[in-house]
């Protein structure tokens, strides 16, 4: 994974997802930048609890908020979700090293990135302008 940089191409035009999806780059980036051997268990581990924080608030808002718009695609948008859950569930129990997880979240988050935001967010970014739905 190459460190994550936001762009326009990211943006949902709703302040409030772009602000978290921005978080979401900001781990990316942090898990990128575990290389000392010494402390790479204990800063994994801190990742992972964010990681778990950002996604338990970030899926429920971004499924309420489509929701409340009454976006024909939330629950598909809901199993997707599900999805990288249950990946990143995986990952934790299915990697024998620090080292191996690590690898295997990079690989994770930068999916989730490239598939489920600039795709995934953007169908119902792309909705939501055409059916003139407000951010508020």
């Amino acid at each position: 994974m190459k460190r994550m940089v936001w762009t326009s191409a990211c943006r949902t035009g709703f302040e409030e997802i772009d602000s978290q999806h921005r978080l979401l780059f900001a781990i990316c980036n942090e898990l990128l930048e575990i290389s000392n051997p010494n402390n790479q268990e204990l800063e994994i581990k801190y990742l992972l609890r964010h990681l778990r924080e950002y996604v338990e608030n970030h899926f429920s808002f971004e499924e309420n908020f489509m929701e409340e718009k009454k976006y024909p695609g939330t629950g598909e948008h809901k199993e997707k979700h599900e999805q990288i859950v249950s990946e990143i569930n995986y990952a934790l129990t299915g990697s024998a090293t620090m080292n191996e997880l690590k690898k295997k979240l990079e690989s994770l988050l930068g999916s989730w990135v490239q598939e489920h935001i600039l795709i995934e967010d953007k169908k119902f970014s792309e909705w939501a302008k055409f059916h003139n739905v407000a951010a508020k």
